[in-house]
């Protein structure tokens, strides 16, 4: 029998403010940060690492509330700080999660998840 998180989507890990939907997400991304405050996990993250996965994404949603980080569904915006010139990256260049992109930077820096 499947538990009422399971039924309705949401992972364990969900908190009031930011609830953590499974979803399948495209690719090799295993989280992902959205505008309105949610987070998706993919299923195929196991469920040990779902934690990790969940404080990575939380960079993000901190950085997006800083201002530091943006995105429309073609792209990526990040201005790394006040003194830092807005910087516009087109998504169809970029791979999603690459640890070289500066906001990912930030969030392996500060996370488990790899």
């Amino acid at each position: 029998m499947k538990t009422t998180h399971e039924l309705l989507g949401i992972d364990k890990t969900s908190t009031v403010n930011r609830p953590v939907f499974i979803k399948d997400l495209e690719g090799n991304v295993g989280g992902e940060a959205n505008r309105d405050g949610t987070t998706f996990i993919d299923p195929e993250v196991p469920k040990s690492d779902r934690q990790d996965v969940v404080d990575h994404e939380n960079i993000h949603h901190e950085q997006m509330i800083q201002g530091k980080l943006g995105y429309t569904h073609e792209e990526v915006f990040w201005k790394k700080g006040t003194r830092h010139p807005l910087e516009v990256f087109k998504r169809k260049d970029l791979k999603e999660g690459d640890e070289n992109l500066e906001w990912e930077k930030e969030a392996y820096s500060k996370t488990k998840y790899k």
